[in-house]
């Protein structure tokens, strides 16, 4: 795990060094290709003003150049090598003559900024000012739009700090294709909520678990460890809080970020001592616990420029501690105690991604944070743990209940006694019932949750009803999340026209219906999986071959998979509409497609393997299938659900065949009424059995 995170780094490291990096104040984008780069970092050398605070490149006077993203304190144009001061940052960009509309990303200044381009303010954290009482610091990421009608930008960029041990120039600034870098920005925050609601579900389960048992109080530091973890994950990267809650001014933020890693690394380790007290030092825990709160409390008490520091002490501790920990498990597992295998390799996992935003935060590597997926990992593992001894604890009441009955049978003369011990036993079997009934409620409703999280990151019915105006999608979970999902996007390529050899812009419409492994939340965890990297080779990377995209498809899934041991892919079904051409195109991966013409329908093959799985020894061959489309023409896309339920007089599967003649029956009506109709035969079919798979339909009429 660590060698894959030192390599990630090297890598981003690499990437760098090929991209557009600035020299002596000047960064040269003249033959920038916003579509195969639709953002670049403005890294490099900036012209520097130390004491100076200017709104526009115009100065006579030498200028002195410093690489960024950096801290100023070491600068040798920072005689004082102070952190305290002010500054202007100047870069002059040229743009290609032609570009689409533009917009800045902007991450952490240290400690207060105000951004200038061609003259004009366009962004500001904070109040910059000569003096600290006329600075106030601020840290929000931004999007920052301009008027950028010129081929030349002018950018000024004014910092002060006053407060921090580090000033100046903190993360790159991002320059990218203003939806692009706002599409970035949301799905980043998407996925900030995402984690911190499945990390707030896991806290209220544990919380609510301990309510009921006070007695085992590993539950309770796990559920105060969670809810560290959501306000961590909230007040960091995308700082998603502050954008609820302006009024959090810049301390308590940067007080909240310190104090949830002291506090919940505290609360780890009395965690780990109550899971495992034989092998893990009580001492060590106590130790560990009063130096959190001493940390604690010198965050609440000392000005930031003072408690950072406390940070590199930190780092060693829960460095030296953590390798104690790994040590202890170590011993649990060789002396057999209970699902220790399990804490083990999740707390590789969370140590992992721990170090990493450690480094991170210290400004050593650029890789991001990582922890709260670490955490959520763990949180999964403790879930697991918990459930093998609910189960254990279950299958000694079965047992207890058989001896009983025996003891019953052989001691007649106490019958008596016996059967009202059997009714204690019975009272209090309901009432262990009634709570395992409540909480399954909450976990119902944690889940339904989840289920809003996952639809506003995965799926808009809105954009294909728009573009398509004849078409439908019927979309059934078998749970209340779904491990099927349909992902849709346009993307705008050079090409030819029918015709003309004239190579012009054209816009490609691509619609894809895809089936996770799994149902529920597995499943819906592959879900976001299988959109990030769709977003990424389409979006992003510009893909427009539909073989090649699930070949590359299939190849990342499985790199990110094989990571953890993890055996799961997709089918998936995908068609590029060309409508200037008049041409569709189709691959897929286990999932045909049928299209219906002049009252026959037609079947195109997918290949015969999934998207990801490692069972495949032989290289995998996607293939594209190219057909010319007529109006009036219907192609359907689908997953194995519709056809796989169980139900009829026989509760035997719909099967293929029947699917593809009531498609057949159907497609001369209405695109909305074969929805209905779709969805009439399925409750029809399926009567009283209960729902096999989760069921996803796509249909599109040309």
């Amino acid at each position: 795990m660590l060698i894959g995170l030192l390599w990630s780094c090297q890598f981003q490291k690499d990437m760098q060094a090929g991209s557009y990096v600035a020299k002596k104040g000047v960064l040269n984008l003249s033959d920038w290709d916003t579509d195969k780069d639709p953002t670049i970092d403005l890294d490099g050398e900036w012209a520097f003003h130390w004491k100076e605070l200017l709104i526009d490149n115009q100065k006579n006077q030498p200028q002195d150049f410093v690489n960024v993203p950096s801290f100023w304190n070491q600068y040798p144009y920072n005689p004082e090598k102070t952190s305290y001061g002010y500054a202007t940052y100047q870069l002059k960009v040229i743009l290609p003559r032609e570009h689409p509309p533009l917009a800045f990303k902007l991450l952490s200044f240290g400690t207060a900024y105000e951004m200038f381009v061609n003259g004009k303010k366009i962004a500001q954290n904070g109040k910059v000012g000569t003096l600290k009482t006329d600075t106030s610091p601020y840290t929000l990421p931004l999007v920052a739009h301009f008027e950028n009608n010129s081929d030349t930008l002018n950018i000024s960029i004014q910092v002060a700090n006053f407060h921090h041990r580090h000033g100046g120039f903190w993360h790159s600034i991002q320059l990218g294709k203003a939806q692009r870098i706002q599409i970035s920005r949301d799905r980043l925050i998407a996925i900030d909520l995402l984690l911190a609601g499945c990390l707030l579900i896991m806290a209220f389960y544990h919380l609510g678990i301990y309510a009921f048992r006070k007695q085992d109080r590993s539950v309770l530091y796990f559920s105060v460890v969670s809810l560290f973890f959501v306000v961590h994950t909230l007040i960091t990267d995308e700082r998603y809080l502050l954008y609820l809650f302006p009024q959090i001014s810049w301390e308590i933020a940067i007080r909240a970020e310190y104090l949830t890693v002291y506090l919940g690394f505290s609360f780890y380790i009395m965690f780990f001592c109550s899971v495992y007290p034989k092998e893990f030092s009580r001492k060590v825990m106590l130790t560990v616990r009063w130096i959190g709160i001493s940390f604690a409390l010198f965050v609440l008490f000392t000005p930031v420029s003072i408690f950072s520091y406390s940070l590199d002490v930190m780092q060693f501790l829960m460095l030296s501690v953590g390798v104690y920990v790994f040590y202890t498990l170590i011993l649990a597992v060789s002396n057999r105690r209970e699902a220790a295998t399990v804490f083990l390799l999740g707390f590789l996992i969370f140590a992992s991604t721990l170090i990493n935003d450690l480094l991170y935060t210290a400004h050593i590597i650029n890789t991001g944070r990582w922890v709260s997926l670490g955490f959520l990992i763990f949180t999964f593992t403790q879930a697991m743990v918990l459930s093998i001894r609910y189960a254990r604890s279950f299958t000694a009441v079965e047992d207890l209940t058989a001896d009983l009955e025996d003891r019953v049978e052989k001691r007649t003369q106490e019958i008596s006694q016996k059967n009202i011990e059997l009714e204690n036993q019975k009272d209090e079997i309901i009432r262990k019932t009634a709570i395992i009934e409540k909480k399954n409620k909450n976990i119902t409703a944690s889940i339904n949750y989840a289920s809003r999280i996952q639809k506003a990151i995965i799926g808009n019915e809105d954009a294909v009803s728009s573009n398509f105006k004849e078409s439908f999608i019927l979309i059934k979970p078998k749970d209340i999340v779904s491990g099927d999902f349909y992902w849709y996007t346009e993307v705008k390529r050079l090409g030819t026209v029918k015709g003309s050899d004239d190579r012009q812009s054209i816009y490609f419409k691509i619609i894809a219906a895809a089936d996770c492994t799994g149902h529920g939340i597995p499943g819906a965890f592959m879900t976001v999986m299988g959109n990030a990297l769709l977003d990424e080779i389409i979006n992003e990377n510009k893909v427009t071959n539909p073989s090649r995209i699930l070949s590359v498809l299939d190849r990342k899934l499985l790199m990110k998979l094989r990571q953890h041991n993890v055996n799961d892919g997709m089918d998936i079904a995908m068609l590029i509409f060309d409508d200037e051409n008049q041409v569709v195109t189709f691959a897929g991966a286990n999932n045909p497609l049928y299209y219906v013409r002049d009252g026959e329908l037609h079947q195109v093959k997918g290949a015969k393997f999934p998207i990801g799985s490692t069972q495949y020894k032989t290289k995998k061959k996607f293939e594209s299938h190219a057909i010319p489309y007529l109006p009036g023409d219907i192609f359907y896309i689908f997953t194995d659900g519709f056809q796989d339920q169980f139900g009829g007089e026989e509760g035997r599967k719909y099967y293929k065949k029947n699917f593809r003649e009531f498609l057949l029956q159907i497609s001369s009506l209405p695109m909305k009424e074969q929805k209905n109709q779709l969805e009439e035969e399925l409750k029809k079919w399926q009567g009283d059995q209960s729902q096999t798979d989760d069921i996803l339909v796509i249909g599109i009429k040309t």
